[in-house]
């Protein structure tokens, strides 16, 4: 530790009294020396035990998982023909096989119009009337309109006398006002209005109640021909369902009609779509088809010039057998009905065997982590407490690891191999995991034959299970819960390392407190012996001077003598 120099300290006494002062105090804090090695020493320690406790705690994580039953009922399923179906196995089902022969797969229900030149054809054409203008006269006659609006008891009769020479603006106003055409509030059934085409002029009748939930049809029994009312086509998804109702206005094109199916706030089952056939000239077609499979999906029309084309003479289900009994589903996916504990995809028509056998591939994945990691953490400790005659490290002593002479630590490796070897009896069977292909070297590490391990599971993966998992109900612990238990025990607060820990942290802190307190006496001590070197160095001069000046009176006076 380096000491505050006094620059002319030994000048007048011509001694090196600094560098004594320095060599002095490096003599005295040769203890503050060890006490810091001693310090550096504990932390390495320190740090070391932290390392080991975290692959404890890792290793009983892995034991964890290894006493847990649940493990040890993974399931595999082959499926030989893969092509025919996608099977998964449920945990825990029984280990069995199964036949499964596909007859038919589940189909969306579909529809589609004749055929037509494009999109923009006309599905609902208007009325050819050649009437320009809404005020010329429209009626050469006079002659009573009759029409309908809606179904059943909700149906309202429309009637009113038209007057000859009448315009299509008159008739509009007659049909909006007559009486037969208001509701209690009001309001009209039935509204009339003046549209236009490229063939002429004509009047719309519409419902004004746009639910689709309710059939509005307007049915015309009689009237002049240039009043044209929109059309109600029906649908629904499944037999059981209720209808919904579009209504669709003269002059809508096909492509409009898709767009309207498509976006009618009650269809939650149909895409309609305009598509291409390729069959050459009307190659152009509407088409309906279901969102999902199955019959309780199954597309019904009314009102609308469509062919159904999936659905008509045969069911929409799929249909399958297992081990010869017959079934029939909505949907060929996530079959879970059928077998307990199988979910069945079925992918196209043919036979296929299905076999659930046991899986310990997890298992065995956690087995050999286990065993690597009783293999790091025992060579880990053999570094550390043995004595290294090749170390070159100037900061342990003669080559000795930093856990040297730490005995329980030392006796931990010989605690972990006995773990490990640790012998389970169920129903009068004993095993360890030598059974399993793994073998204590002479050295204390310790090696797995994976093939010795695979094939000992394949041939008796019960005997594996009844290794880490026991017998609860007979209370046998198994090699699982021994080493969770073992090394929690090793990782409590009460263990081991713990233990050395704490004593290490309590020993950096005595060791700092007392390297703090040594420094602040040495400190102390060499700040007095430099004031009292300072005055030594002062009184050493001054007789230093008058030895001079009594030497050069001597050297005077012998001078004159010899000249008389």
């Amino acid at each position: 530790m380096a000491l505050g120099t006094i620059s002319s300290l030994g000048v007048g006494s011509k001694f090196e009294l600094q560098d004594m002062l320095e060599k002095l105090r490096n003599v005295d804090e040769a203890p503050v020396r060890s006490k810091e090695t001693s310090k550096t020493k504990t932390e390495a320690q320190l740090t070391q035990f932290d390392a080991l406790n975290a692959k404890l705690l890792k290793l009983k994580s892995t034991a964890l998982t290894l006493s847990l039953g649940s493990n040890f009922l993974e399931r595999n399923i082959t499926v030989s023909d893969e092509d025919v179906a996608e099977v998964t196995a449920q945990n825990g089902i029984a280990e069995t096989d199964y036949d499964l022969e596909v007859t038919k797969l589940a189909t969306k229900s579909s529809w589609q119009s004749v055929g037509i030149e494009s999109g923009s054809d006309i599905i609902y054409p208007p009325p050819t009337t050649n009437i320009i203008s809404s005020a010329a006269s429209a009626l050469n006659q006079s002659e009573t309109m009759s029409f309908t609006i809606g179904q059943g008891e909700d149906q309202q009769s429309i009637s009113l006398d038209l007057a000859s020479g009448s315009n299509l603006d008159t008739i509009v106003n007659a049909i909006n006002n007559t009486s037969s055409n208001k509701k209690s509030n009001g309001e009209t059934y039935v509204k009339a209005s003046v549209a236009s085409s490229s063939d002429g002029m004509y009047i719309r009748l519409e419902s004004t109640d746009t639910d689709s939930a309710n059939n509005n049809q307007i049915l015309i029994s009689s009237g002049p021909d240039f009043v044209k009312p929109d059309i109600s086509f029906s649908y629904k998804i499944g037999a059981n369902n209720d209808e919904s109702y579009i209504a669709v206005k003269p002059g809508t094109s096909y492509s409009q009609m898709a767009a309207l199916i498509n976006e009618d706030p009650g269809n939650s089952g149909i895409t309609a779509a305009i598509i291409d056939d390729g069959s050459g000239t009307s190659s152009t077609r509407l088409t309906l088809a279901s969102k999902k499979p199955g019959e309780d999906n199954k597309i019904f029309l009314n009102g609308i010039s469509m062919e159904e084309v999936q659905g008509k003479d045969t069911s929409l289900n799929s249909t399958f057998s297992v081990n010869g009994v017959q079934y029939q589903r909505q949907s060929n996916d996530d079959i879970k009905d059928v077998v307990s504990g199988l979910t069945i995809n079925l992918k196209k028509i043919g036979e296929t065997s299905l076999d659930v056998t046991s899986s310990m591939e997890n298992v065995t994945t956690e087995i050999k982590t286990l065993i690597e990691g009783f293999n790091e953490i025992i060579q880990d400790i053999k570094t550390s407490v043995d004595y290294n005659t090749t170390s070159n490290n100037d900061d342990e002593a003669e080559g000795k690891g930093v856990l040297y002479g730490v005995s329980s630590i030392s006796s931990l490796s010989s605690d972990l191999l006995k773990m490990v070897e640790t012998i389970v009896t169920v129903d009068g069977v004993s095993s360890s995991l030598v059974d399993f292909g793994m073998t204590v070297n002479r050295d204390g590490t310790i090696t797995l034959d994976e093939d010795v391990l695979d094939k000992a599971v394949t041939a008796d993966p019960e005997k594996l299970k009844n290794l880490f998992i026991g017998n609860s109900d007979k209370k046998i612990k198994g090699l699982g819960d021994i080493l969770n238990e073992s090394l929690r025990s090793l990782t409590s607060i009460t263990g081991p390392l713990e233990t050395e820990k704490k004593a290490a942290t309590e020993k950096i802190a005595r060791l700092n407190q007392s390297i703090e307190d040594s420094n602040a006496r040495l400190t102390k001590k060499y700040d007095v012996m430099a004031e009292q070197f300072v005055r030594l160095d002062t009184y050493i001069s001054r007789m230093n001077s008058q030895a001079d000046y009594l030497t050069s009176v001597f050297d005077s006076f012998k001078a004159a003598n010899s000249k008389k």
